[in-house]
Formats: C-alpha cells, sequence, structure tokens
C-alpha cells in the first residue's frame, strides 16, 4: 500500500487505534470515501467509522457561537461604521466598496493571530509616511485629511465589530479559529478520550498551526505530510514551503508519510500543445480512447486546471470510458442562469436610463430567446412569439408597451413579472418577485426534457434564501448597482453536483478536490499560466510590506500553496499528459504554458533521469482550401423564379442591381434574402431621408390632386408661398410626431444622443427646402400646384426575350408629381448629395456602329450613372399613367439644395421619345442577358462585394 490515504488507513489498523475515540481531520471533503473505503479493505471486514471531517467544519462543530453568513456580517459591520464615524458615514452604496475587503483582513487577521492593535498601528504610520510633507509650512489638505482619520478608525472598526458579535451571540469564521486556538479544550467537550489524526494539510494559518501543535503536545494528536522528498529537501522550491516551515513550528526534522518518488520513479510525460483552447478537449478524449487500458480508467484522474473547459471536456468524453464521476459541479455562473440575472438588472437599468416603463426591444427578443422562455413555452405559444418579434421588426418598436403583447395568459404573466420596475426602496420586494418568477418558470418546464434547467432554477432560488432573511431584517436602502452586486454575491459560487461513484471510474475534478488522492493515471487539461497557478490578486487594504512583516499571506504563499497542490499528485503517477493553449488572446499576445511545465522540463529531467518527456502540437483541422468562384447556373428552377419575380414585380433599384452585381441581384430579388431585419435605434441614412419624405408628404398632402394609389381628390388647391410659410411653423412637429411613432416613443419620453442630433439635422434640411420653396414661389410670382405625392404607378412591358415573350411589370413610387409654370415635373427627393454629371447623358460615341453597340453603350452609361436609371423608369410609368411624358424629371437633394434642382440632361437623341424608345430595347438586352443560360449568375468583380458574395 503505497499511495497516502492507504499508509493512513494501514497505521489506524496496525496501532489498533480506537475508532469511536477517532477523528480524522481531512483538508479535503472529497477524500473521506477513498479514506473509509481504505479502512474496509485493511480491516476487511464491516467496522463503524471513525469520524472523517474537514478542518472548517470542524472548527465550525466546536465553535460556542455560530458563524454568520458573510452579508448579514457586512451589514453589521455597517452599522459600527455609523456609529465609529459620525463625522463623515458614507452610504451603504460607498461602504460597500471596500466593507467586504475589510471583513476578509479581519477573518485573515484572527486566523493568523495578529494583535489588531499593532497591526493598524503600522498601516496608520505607513499612511502617515505615504502623506508627510517635507515643507513644514504646507499643512495636509482636506482630503489627505478624511484619507487618514479612514486608517484611524481601522481599530475601532475591528474591536466594536467584535464586541457586537459577541453581544449577538455570533461570530466569524476566523474568530471561531482563534478562539480554538486560545481555548484547545473546546476540542474535548464532547469526548475527554478523543485522538486526534491531522493528514495532508498544507498551507497553515497560524492557528491551525497553534490546534495542531497544542494537541500534539498533548498526546492527542498525529500529524501526518504528504509530501515527497525532491521538493521537500529543495530550500528554493516553493512546493515545500510551508511543509519545512510546518516541521519549524512542530520543532520535528521529520513527519509522517514523506516518500521519495518523483526524483527515482519512471515517469512519462506528454506535453501537448494546442492552438485552440477547445483542442484540449478533442486532445483528452483521444488519450481516454486510445492511450488509457480500461481496466486503468478507475486509476485515472482527468484534472481540469481550467475550469471553465468542464463543458467541452465532458462533451467529448468517449463511450468506452463507461462510468464518470465529476467532482467540481457545474457552476451556475456557467450556467444559463448567468445570461438570466444579467437581463433581468439590465431590464431595471433600462427602466431607469429611459425614465419609462416601456420595454426595451432588445431585453424582450433577449427574453423571449432565452432557454428558460423557449423551454417554458408550448408550440402555439412559440409561433405567438415569433409573430410578436415580426412585428416588433416590421413596426421598428424600439420600445414596446405591455399591452400591445397578446401572448396568452401563461406568458403575460411572466412578462408582467420580469418586466415590472422594481420599487428601489424595499428589495424584498424585488426578491420575491424574483423568485415567483422563477417558480412559474420551474413549475412550467418539462421535467423530462429540462431537468438540468429545472435543477439550475432550484440551486439558484435556494441561494437566494439568506439574502431574503438578510434583507428582511436590516431593510436597506440600496442602489440597483449595489443591490446587483449583494445579489450576485448569493449565488454566483454555487454549483450543480454531478452524480456518479465517487470511487470508480474515470475521476474528473478541480485541483482542490485531489488533495490526499493519488492516481497512477493523469491527464491534465488548459495548464496555462493564469489558470494554474492562478493569477488572480489578493483583495486586502493591507499593503503587501506590511502584510510580509506580520506573515499574512502574499501572493507568493498562494503560488507555493498551488505549486504543492500540483507537484503533490505527481507522487504516485506513471503516465502523465498534459495539454495547454496557445491561442490569440483577445487584447493580443498569446496563451503562454504554465511555469509548471517548464519547471518539469528544466528542473525535474536533470534529477530524475527515469522520466521521459514527449512533447507535442495539436490543431484542429482547418485547412482553408481555395474556393472557386462561387457561380449559380440558371437551370429551369431558376428560369421559372425569373419568370415569377418579373411577373410579380420589379422596380428601377431590383434592376440597377442586376447590372451592378447578377449574383447580388440573385440573392435578393430570387432567392428573397434582401438584407438582415433588425431594429433601428438610431436613425440609419435610408430612415433619415424617410423621415423627410414623410414629413413632406404629411405637410404637402392637402395640396395633391391624386392620392398615392392615382384616384382623384376633392377639395385640393393650388400653392402659394403663403401656405409653404404655414408649413415651416408646423414641420418640427409633424416630423416629431413621425420620428415618435417610427420609435415607439410613449410622449413623455426624451430624444437623447445621435438621435437628437439627427432630429435636429432633419428638421433644418426640411425647413430649408421650405424656405427655398417659398423663395421660388416668391420671385417667380406664381402657384404650385401638386400632381400627386408618393404615387404608386405601374408599367406591364412585353418583352421578347430569345424569341419568347417575356412580361415584366415595373413598379415605382415617385416622391412628387407637379405642375410648375404650366410644365409637368417629375420630383425625386434625395438626402444625399446630387450633381449634373449623377442626371446626365452623354452622346453615344462613333465607335458604336451597330443598333446593338448603341445598346451595349447605353448598358455602360446606365451602369455608371447614378440616377439616370431610375429617372428613365420613372418617365415610363409615367406615361403609361398619364398617356405622355412629363417636360421634366430631376433630383432635388437636401445636401445641396442650392445646386439644383437636377434635371435630366440627355444629349444622346434629339427627343424625349427617341430616348425612352432606346431605353424599351436596352431594358430587352438586360432582361435577356438575365435569360442567357450560357452565362451563369456571379459576382462582377469590378463591384463592391456585398454580404453574399463574399
Amino acid at each position: 500500500m503505497s499511495h497516502f490515504i492507504d499508509r493512513i488507513a494501514q497505521h489506524i489498523f496496525e496501532e489498533q487505534l480506537p475508532l469511536e475515540h477517532l477523528t480524522i481531520i481531512l483538508p479535503s471533503q472529497r477524500a473521506k470515501k477513498y479514506l473509509q473505503r481504505a479502512l474496509f479493505q485493511v480491516y476487511d471486514q464491516p467496522i463503524f467509522s471513525p469520524k472523517i471531517i474537514t478542518m472548517n467544519r470542524w472548527v465550525q462543530e466546536l465553535s460556542p457561537y455560530p458563524i454568520i453568513d458573510p452579508t448579514r456580517a457586512l451589514f453589521k459591520l455597517y452599522d459600527i461604521h455609523l456609529k465609529v464615524d459620525k463625522e463623515e458615514p458614507q452610504s451603504l452604496d460607498e461602504f460597500f466598496k471596500w466593507g467586504k475587503t475589510l471583513l476578509s483582513d479581519f477573518d485573515e487577521m484572527d486566523r493568523y493571530l495578529i494583535d489588531s492593535k499593532d497591526l493598524f498601528k503600522n498601516l496608520a504610520d505607513i499612511k502617515d509616511i505615504e502623506n508627510w510633507s517635507f515643507d513644514t509650512e504646507e499643512e495636509l489638505t482636506e482630503g489627505q485629511v478624511r484619507f487618514m482619520r479612514f486608517w484611524d478608525l481601522l481599530a475601532d472598526y475591528y474591536q466594536h465589530f467584535n464586541e457586537k458579535l459577541k453581544d449577538d451571540g455570533e461570530c466569524y469564521m476566523g474568530m471561531a479559529y482563534r478562539n480554538l486556538a486560545t481555548q484547545i479544550d473546546l476540542a474535548f467537550e464532547e469526548d475527554k478520550a478523543t485522538q486526534f489524526i491531522f493528514a495532508g494539510f498544507n498551507a497553515l494559518s497560524p492557528a491551525e498551526i497553534s490546534i495542531m501543535k497544542q494537541l500534539k503536545n498533548m498526546g492527542k494528536a498525529e500529524i501526518f505530510v504528504d509530501a515527497d522528498e525532491y521538493y521537500l529537501n529543495d530550500n528554493n522550491h516553493e512546493a515545500g514551503q510551508f511543509i519545512r516551515d510546518l516541521f519549524t513550528e512542530l520543532n520535528v526534522k521529520k513527519l509522517p508519510f514523506v516518500v521519495d518518488k518523483i526524483g527515482k520513479e519512471r515517469k512519462k510525460i506528454d506535453i501537448i500543445n494546442c492552438a485552440q483552447p477547445t483542442g484540449q478537449a478533442k486532445v483528452s478524449a483521444t488519450i481516454l480512447h486510445q492511450g488509457i487500458p480500461n481496466n486503468e480508467l478507475s486509476e485515472t484522474l482527468l484534472l481540469l486546471a481550467d475550469e471553465k473547459l468542464v463543458v467541452p471536456v465532458m462533451k467529448n468524453i468517449p463511450k468506452n470510458v463507461g462510468d464518470t464521476n465529476i467532482t467540481l459541479g457545474l457552476p451556475l455562473k456557467n450556467t444559463a442562469i448567468k445570461s438570466w440575472v444579467d437581463i433581468l438588472f439590465t431590464v431595471q437599468e433600462h427602466f431607469q436610463q429611459f425614465n419609462s416603463k416601456q420595454i426595451y426591444h432588445k431585453d424582450f427578443v433577449r427574453f423571449i430567446k432565452h432557454p428558460f422562455i423557449i423551454g417554458f413555452c408550448t408550440d402555439e405559444e412559440l409561433k405567438a412569439i415569433t409573430k410578436v418579434e415580426q412585428t416588433i421588426l416590421s413596426k421598428n418598436w424600439t420600445f414596446i408597451f405591455p399591452k400591445q403583447l397578446k401572448l396568452g395568459e401563461r406568458i403575460s404573466k411572466l412578462i408582467n413579472l420580469f418586466f415590472t420596475p422594481w420599487n428601489e426602496a424595499g428589495k424584498e420586494y424585488s426578491l420575491t418577485q424574483i423568485r415567483t418568477l422563477n417558480q412559474l418558470i420551474y413549475q412550467g418546464l418539462n421535467n423530462d426534457k429540462n431537468a438540468i434547467e429545472r435543477s439550475i432554477l432550484y440551486h439558484f432560488d435556494r441561494s437566494l434564501v439568506k439574502l431574503v432573511s438578510v434583507l428582511e431584517e436590516f431593510k436597506a436602502d440600496l442602489r440597483l448597482g449595489t443591490f446587483k452586486s449583494l445579489f450576485n454575491q448569493h449565488w454566483i459560487n454555487e454549483s450543480i453536483a454531478y452524480y456518479g461513484n465517487p470511487l470508480d471510474g474515470l475521476q474528473v475534478m478541480g485541483l482542490l478536490e485531489t488533495r490526499l488522492i493519488d492516481f497512477k493515471n493523469m491527464i491534465v487539461v488548459g495548464l496555462n499560466d493564469g489558470s494554474m497557478p492562478p493569477t488572480n490578486p489578493i483583495q486586502t487594504i493591507i499593503p503587501m510590506d506590511l502584510r510580509r512583516y506580520h506573515n499574512l499571506p502574499t501572493p507568493r504563499e498562494k503560488q507555493g500553496l498551488f505549486a504543492h497542490h500540483f507537484y503533490r499528485l505527481l507522487h504516485h503517477v506513471e503516465n502523465c499528459w498534459i495539454t495547454y493553449s496557445s491561442s490569440d488572446r483577445e487584447m493580443g499576445g498569446v496563451d503562454e504554458p504554465s511555469r509548471y511545465i517548464m519547471q518539469l522540463q528544466l528542473e525535474l529531467s536533470r534529477v530524475n533521469p527515469l522520466i521521459e518527456f514527449n512533447t507535442y502540437d495539436y490543431t484542429i483541422s482547418n485547412e482553408e482550401e481555395e474556393s472557386e468562384l462561387l457561380t449559380i447556373p440558371k437551370t429551369d428552377a431558376v428560369l421559372q423564379r425569373l419568370d415569377e419575380y418579373f411577373k410579380r414585380r420589379t422596380s428601377a433599384s431590383a434592376i440597377k442591381t442586376a447590372l451592378r452585381c447578377p449574383m447580388d441581384f440573385y440573392y435578393k430579388y430570387l432567392l428573397g434574402f434582401g438584407e438582415e431585419d433588425k431594429v433601428e435605434e438610431e436613425i440609419e441614412a435610408s430612415t433619415f431621408g424617410d423621415f423627410i419624405h414623410n414629413t413632406l408628404e404629411t405637410l404637402y398632402e392637402d395640396f395633391a390632386q391624386f392620392n398615392s394609389d392615382g384616384a382623384k381628390r376633392e377639395n385640393h388647391k393650388s400653392l402659394s408661398a403663403i401656405d409653404v410659410n404655414q408649413m415651416r411653423k408646423k414641420q418640427k412637429d409633424v416630423m416629431k410626431k413621425h420620428f415618435y411613432d417610427f420609435f415607439n416613443y410613449s410622449p413623455n419620453q426624451n430624444i437623447e444622443g445621435k438621435n437628437y442630433l439627427s432630429l435636429e439635422i432633419a428638421q433644418h434640411l426640411t425647413d430649408r427646402f421650405l424656405k427655398q420653396e417659398e423663395k421660388e414661389l416668391k420671385d417667380k410670382d406664381g402657384h404650385l400646384f401638386i400632381v400627386s405625392l408618393e404615387m404608386k404607378l405601374q408599367s406591364t412591358l412585353k418583352l421578347n426575350v430569345h424569341g419568347e415573350e417575356k412580361e415584366v411589370n415595373f413598379i415605382g413610387f415617385i416622391d412628387r408629381i407637379d405642375d410648375f409654370n404650366g410644365k409637368k415635373r417629375i420630383i425625386d427627393y434625395k438626402s444625399g448629395k446630387c450633381t449634373q454629371q449623377d442626371v446626365k447623358l452623354t452622346k453615344i460615341t462613333s465607335k458604336a456602329k451597330t443598333e446593338e453597340d448603341v445598346v451595349e453603350e447605353f448598358i455602360k452609361k446606365l451602369k455608371n450613372s447614378k440616377y439616370v436609371f431610375q429617372m428613365l423608369v420613372y418617365n415610363m410609368l409615367f406615361y403609361d399613367k398619364f398617356g405622355y411624358y412629363p417636360e421634366k424629371v430631376g433630383i432635388i437633394s437636401m445636401v445641396n439644395l442650392y445646386d439644383g434642382p437636377f434635371y435630366l440632361d440627355n444629349q444622346m437623341t434629339e427627343t424625349n421619345e427617341e430616348l425612352m424608345d432606346l431605353f424599351k430595347k436596352t431594358l430587352t438586352k438586360i432582361v435577356s442577358d438575365l435569360y442567357d443560360t450560357e452565362v451563369d449568375f456571379e459576382h462582377d468583380t469590378k463591384s463592391d462585394y456585398c454580404g453574399y458574395c463574399e
């Protein structure tokens, strides 16, 4: 029997220690099962187990006072703060920023048996020196004086806090350790004949050492250490530092059961560099499947040096492994509850930010897509939710009124609970609301399909019970941010235990669970710098030099603690596989291997020639093959889609897209992909122009002869300069109403940020346009007749395409048709810039000899011109409606308003009729090319790549 736990059992058996009077104190709860099995095997018969308990639990049991909950202790410390610091008492929110750290320091001071008065005097002196002015005439500033007062009060906080707890019959954990160290008789209150064994401890506080030392000197305790000569006899090796200190404290040269295995026995260590973090899970799966015999799986440890890898590792455990026991559990912070809590508090933050009870659309979408809600809903309810989501997109609801949602009683009840503003004065109301919400979801989840989600909610709710009790007792008035911090403190460290056989099969553990347990095979996953040893700093108000002076732990001691945990596992290991990641970090740089890997390669290999080291590189296959240019052949199915599309409707922008890039046309119009729908929160370029369009339409509509469908309206009249002047007075209110309708704002909601600026600019551009319109009417002393606004016009063409007649239905919405000074005009508003070049059709060159040449050249001109194609389509649509062509078709740019209007400049033909006849032939050619089966749909390399082509 060479394993540490086996030797403890053998010692108890050989010495015939009385099991009924024996208490075995271990650093880990997990080792208890292993020790009980070892005792059963060595006695070879049923026995009554001795008391086996962890150090923390043992001290807690012996404490004459109950251990106070950390949150309750924090509130009690705040009460002390208010009594001690009467000059400048801080709010609860300010106190919480440093109160938790101070409590942690109090706990540590008691564990290390520190004289609080000495430490706080030293601390105040240090701060005095830091603020010392060498100019004797210069006094400390008011801020420095207040800063010094804080350090002077710390000793009073400690004294009054301990007195308060004593009066209330309570204590914190550090105080319990100090009490036992100073009153060792507490260990014998239940049984005077008790014998103790302390086994496998490494980093011990002075209180723990004092307890062990007193019991050992009384002849009531034995102390066994789990260490190896390799690092114990090397005074520079951090893994043995604490045990060397323990020898000094106990005044002994050696303790049982030190072994000499790491530096002398044969071991095989494979170190595998993985380019991606998740690749380590694949590597561990391969090792389990191919590298370890099935009969050795119960002697195998899968150690998660980086516990964030627990999910990918578990998903990749191969079937041949069979029994698997996961000791570290599934942390709640790595489950869906994390995002659930995030949404919960984000909703409340948005209520405060927007000063509204409306539901912010992103919060609602995250809510309905959360796994808890999806698991809760029936198929019918999920369909109803999908419809609501489509409505939000189509109506651009930035904010949602709860009454607008018709989702049935079950979902509505959840929505009301989730999206009701919390009462800031009473947090117990918030907790009641949260717990009621979780209870409803828990009851609605299917026990078979959603067993994990139900377990998550159960453990989450259980963690909040203590918080409810604390807030009921103290009636604290907290800001939302502080309440969130307090709330998270109660659940963030909870985990869901996996159920399995703790003795047989593969053991998956975190580092702390491995204490006292030995294995033949070990796979270490995620051994990177930062994960082991961890680099998170010590939270303390005591400077590191003062901590070292008073022998309080510093980062160096923390690193030594983890070093022993890691090296201890190498005592009995014969085969070890270590993986680490070398992936690129988000903020630059590359993940580095842990220092332990370098120490093994550079130090251990020199001491033990029997160690076999192998290094490998592993990467998930990610070969990028040279992709050919994507093309879509024009099959019968594609041609049929073309027929259906053109019969249904097409537009100037669609054909212009086909000219620019046929592949873009295929995706957007034939397949109907379009662009991803999303709610606009800030005014986009297209919407910016829409606000101006819609505002002008509203202002001008009373003067239009035809409505948007082409029907004649009664009581229309001409437009004068006076009418336009009245429009200028109304335009701001009209645009603001369009703005509020678009974003679904409540009437009292403020417009802020970019949207405020965009609205101001849109109103300014609209006023400038109306001012120019008013000036033009005054200067020309005329009246303007508005024929129509946003009129929908259609034109059906019968085109001969490859000997077949194809029907092409054009549709367009013309911003404005008017009659000014006896001339019919088509006017299109643009919020972007326009130049004369954008509306010009130059002459056909002399190179064009035939009609085909002319058409080809015309196509190039249309492709390169910004607005000509659209203007010609408008001409065609106008003709089909009214039977004649307008005198002018032009663009009014809101940006360079005073340079326009920009009318179509036709230098290609003598007459408008000739131009439109050529345009029809050109359209026939464009459509024919789209039907040409010899030419596939593919990206035009001269065009920009759209989201589909790239």
